[in-house]
């Protein structure tokens, strides 16, 4: 029985566990070529898919001497890699080891591989690469040993189909590029693997020589149609620098991003000449088939990868007029992006709104994997039981190349009726007594008037409160909802930007118009004195005027907007919502 236990335990951690583990990388690179003694060169080591880590500890580098460094850099999504760096010069000669570093990631220790440098006594042998003699000619050693390509792992795909595109710089030369111009991807969606702050660095051989390699760009495009589609070039200036004089030592590269096209030139080291050149990659043309359309289900909206589909709701019990959301999750690796809401089918009775999305991408993985989700608010008007229909989702197999179709179940909720219960007081009868005994006619007279001095007092000391009560209640319209107040907003999110901002800062306006009772005109100071004074807390009043400042800024100016109508939709109607609780709350009390 306990090694069944045991195996068991290792299976949960094997399916729990590792899966986590293995999606973050920590890596030590090192040039592949020989380094003479003396030689600066760089060592890195790289945390991939960890969004933080701690307590960096580098190994004692023994046989090198620590020129520079650590340098940190951050790339990736969400800077989701880290790349430390160190520029080491060898003191000894022979093969040496370079040991892992250790770091701690989610509170597990991780450690780097070991890797070996091979350090020889000092030679010349590609001395000529930036040695410029006299009568050689420097632009063509240029073209020979600086040169930038874009490389594409397929020219022709299908709609929908991921295709890799990176952008390389080479380099054997004592240089300094700027990326001056960037290529447009008319046609495609476009997500980012690598970019040029990445620092990404790596070595190549070419023609038995053996080149420094920048990836500046590396990206998944993703055809929007059939068609002939472009890559425009890439376009670099570089200052290249030669020595005049024979020396040793390896030529160093760096690359920038400078879209203004400084042109600013650095200064000449003494015995050095440095020469201007553009250089740019070759147009690529990306030929797009469309998808077959033979047994294409009415459901398919685009959708091209491996996806499934779950749907749930958020409370499957609600009373009348109370709100619920239904949420539909489309897991999987593909064109993500163009997966629409599935159609979902309520049934009479339920009123629904706009979906909101939210997105979680992986845009490392190629094809791009993660979640889209749908959030779909309803609100049921009347009572009983109500079964949701499955909803179904279509898209095309790549890799049978056929179109497949997954549904999600039913799902049944219970709406039931709104019911407010009234306490009325209970005045208990008085029964004549029967017996001519004086005395318990006495104590129960008593008693009575007890009461009803009791009941006097209680209604004199409460007669505003019952006043308001009672206005409340003999009132033909009931007090309209946060959400129905700014349902004219949700309709709005449709409109531009700022007849959204205008739609909703009136309905935030008309809310407290409503439900404060107050005429007239209240500026934003006002009102926050006011919801301060009921018991309000200052960060949500503090929060809920910058979004009326928010909204004002798209109505009286032109100024660009960073927001999303949805998220702020919905956090107007959560402060709100807070606000009536707490309203609510104190009324009561």
């Amino acid at each position: 029985m306990s090694k069944c236990r045991y195996v068991l335990f290792l299976l949960i951690f094997c399916f729990v566990f590792l899966p986590t583990f293995s999606q973050v990388r920590f890596r030590t690179i090192v040039p592949q070529h020989n380094i003479n003694k003396g030689e600066s060169f760089q060592v890195q080591y790289v945390i991939e898919n960890a969004p933080a880590f701690s307590n960096f500890s580098p190994p004692a580098f023994a046989g090198f001497r620590v020129v520079a460094g650590p340098n940190v850099y951050s790339g990736g999504q969400s800077n989701t890699r880290k790349n430390l760096v160190f520029t080491l010069a060898a003191t000894g000669e022979g093969k040496i080891k370079i040991p892992g570093a250790t770091c701690f990631v989610n509170g597990h220790l991780l450690t780097s591989n070991d890797v070996f440098v091979k350090v020889v006594g000092i030679n010349q042998p590609d001395e000529s690469v930036y040695f410029l003699k006299p009568g050689d000619d420097p632009y063509k050693k240029i073209r020979e040993n600086l040169f930038l390509k874009l490389i594409v792992d397929k020219q022709k795909c299908l709609v929908g189909e991921p295709i890799v595109a990176t952008f390389k710089l080479y380099s054997r030369l004592q240089s300094r590029s700027n990326v001056i111009k960037n290529p447009g991807f008319y046609g495609f969606s476009v997500y980012d693997i690598v970019e040029i702050n990445d620092n990404v660095e790596s070595e190549e051989e070419i023609n038995g020589h053996s080149f420094e390699v920048h990836t500046l760009r590396k990206l998944q495009l993703y055809p929007l149609e059939a068609g002939s589609f472009t890559i425009d070039p890439m376009e670099l200036s570089n200052q290249v620098e030669f020595s005049m004089n024979q020396r040793s030592g390896k030529p160093k590269q760096s690359v920038t991003e400078n879209m203004y096209n400084d042109t600013t030139s650095t200064k000449n080291d003494e015995g050095s000449k440095t020469y201007d050149v553009n250089m740019r990659t070759e147009p690529v043309v990306i030929n797009v088939q469309p998808l077959p359309p033979k047994n294409r289900s009415d459901t398919f909206t685009g959708a091209v990868g491996i996806f499934s589909i779950n749907a749930f709701v958020e409370r499957d019990s609600i009373l009348r007029n109370e709100e619920d959301s239904f949420i539909v999750e489309i897991n999987g690796a593909g064109n993500l992006q163009r997966v629409t809401a599935p159609v979902i089918t309520f049934p009479p009775g339920i009123e629904i709104f706009e979906p909101s999305i939210s997105d979680t991408f992986d845009k490392q993985q190629v094809p791009l994997s993660g979640q889209r989700r749908f959030k779909c608010a309803f609100v049921g008007n009347r009572p009983g039981f109500f079964t949701i229909p499955p909803v179904s989702f279509t898209y095309f197999d790549l890799k049978t190349k056929s179109y497949k179709t997954k549904s999600t179940k039913p799902i049944t909720i219970f709406i039931s009726a709104r019911s407010k219960q009234y306490e009325r007081p209970v005045i208990a009868s008085v029964l004549r007594p029967t017996s001519h005994n004086w005395k318990w006619l006495f104590i129960a007279a008593g008693l009575f008037v007890l009461i009803a001095v009791t009941l006097l007092w209680a209604i004199a000391s409460r007669k505003r409160k019952i006043k308001e009560q009672k206005e409340v209640e003999e009132s033909t319209e009931p007090i309209p909802s946060a959400l129905e107040i700014l349902m004219p907003a949700r309709s709005a999110m449709a409109g531009s930007d700022k007849v959204f901002c205008d739609t909703l800062d009136r309905c935030i306006w008309n809310y407290f118009h409503v439900r404060l009772h107050f005429n007239g005109q209240m500026i934003k100071n006002e009102l926050h004195q006011v919801l301060e004074a009921k018991g309000i807390e200052t960060e949500k009043i503090n929060r809920l005027i910058g979004i009326m400042r928010q909204c004002e800024t798209g109505i009286y100016t032109n100024a660009m907007l960073d927001f999303n109508k949805t998220e702020l939709f919905d956090e107007t109607y959560r402060i709100l919502a807070s606000i009536e609780h707490s309203l609510s709350k104190e009324e009561k009390n």
